[in-house]
C-alpha cells in the first residue's frame, strides 16, 4: 500500500493518483528522488513560534531547499527544550510543495489535523498533555472455501475496531481505551473518554469514527488541537501547525513575500 503523503489515506500501488483526495501519489512512492530544489535562497515561507499565550513569535525564514530545525539548527534553532534533538526535523521547499520529515528522534515531529485526518494502526498522537498509540483491530478473516468460520476470537465480530493506549515515560502503558463505532469522543467534560485533568484539551475536543474500514480522527472544534506524529516525509500546506516537544510552530507565509 502507498500512503498519500497529503491526505493519509492509503491507495493501491497500481494507483497513480490518490483516491481520497485526487493528488498525485508520485510524492508517497518510497523510492522517490527529491527533484533539486532551486538555491536562490530565501524562500517564499517561515516557521513562527507560537507562544503560550497563542500569538505569535519569533519568525523563522526558510530557504529554498533543506532547512534543518534542532537545538543546533542551523536554519531554525530551537533553545531549551530536552525532547527536541541537535537536529530533529527538516522542511524542504521547492517550487509550490514543502515536505517535513523527522530525523528519527526519540520524542519525534508532530503536524496538527485539520478538520479531520484517516489514521493507521500504530500512528501516536498528542493530544493536550498526553501522548497516544492507536492500535487498530485486523480485517475479520473472510470464511473458509466450505463455507466454515474460524474458532475463537478471530471469528467473532467484535463491538470496538481497535484500542487507544495512553503511554507514559519510557512508552509504558499506563491506559488503554477501546474504541466503538459508530464513534468514540473524547473531551475534558464531555465524551467517552475523559481527561479532566488536562486543561489544555477542550470540553468537547475529538471523535475517533469508524467508517467501516478506516478509523477517521475528526477535531470536534477544540482550542489546542489534535497533532499526529508525522512518519517518513510528509506534505506541509500554508497554515499548518507542528509541534516538536513542547514548542509550537506555524508553517506560513513569511511577512516580507505576504507583502509583495
Amino acid at each position: 500500500m502507498i500512503k498519500c503523503v497529503h491526505c493519509g489515506a492509503e491507495n493501491e500501488p497500481i494507483f497513480t493518483y490518490c483516491l481520497s483526495c485526487g493528488k498525485p501519489l508520485e510524492q508517497s512512492l518510497s523510492s522517490f528522488k527529491p527533484r533539486p530544489a532551486p538555491t536562490t535562497g530565501v524562500g517564499s515561507y517561515s516557521l513562527f513560534a507560537v507562544r503560550a499565550d497563542g500569538g505569535i513569535g519569533t519568525e523563522y525564514q526558510l530557504i529554498d531547499g533543506l532547512n534543518t530545525i534542532g537545538s543546533k539548527g542551523p536554519e531554525v534553532v530551537v533553545k531549551d527544550d530536552p525532547r527536541v534533538a541537535d537536529q530533529h526535523a527538516t522542511v524542504e521547499l521547492g517550487g509550490e510543495m514543502a515536505f517535513l520529515e523527522d530525523l528519527g528522534t526519540r520524542h519525534g515531529t508532530f503536524l496538527r489535523v485539520r478538520d479531520e485526518r484517516s489514521l493507521s494502526n500504530g500512528d501516536q498522537l498528542r493530544i493536550g498533555h498526553a501522548l497516544f498509540n492507536l492500535e487498530l483491530r485486523g480485517k475479520r478473516p473472510q470464511p473458509a472455501a466450505d463455507g466454515s468460520t474460524w474458532l475463537g476470537s478471530a471469528g467473532v465480530e467484535s463491538e470496538f475496531f481497535g484500542r487507544l493506549l495512553r503511554l507514559g515515560p519510557d512508552d509504558v502503558v499506563i491506559e488503554a481505551h477501546l474504541l466503538h463505532p459508530p464513534e468514540t469522543t473524547m473531551g475534558r467534560t464531555g465524551g467517552d473518554i475523559l481527561m479532566p485533568d488536562d486543561p489544555f484539551v477542550s470540553s468537547r475536543h475529538a471523535a475517533f469514527v469508524w467508517t467501516g474500514s478506516s478509523c477517521v480522527l475528526k477535531d470536534t472544534g477544540s482550542t489546542n488541537g489534535c497533532y499526529l506524529r508525522a512518519r517518513g516525509r510528509v506534505a506541509i500546506n500554508d497554515g499548518d501547525y507542528m509541534l516538536l516537544g513542547h514548542h509550537v510552530f506555524l508553517f506560513k507565509r513569511s511577512k516580507e513575500s505576504a507583502g509583495k
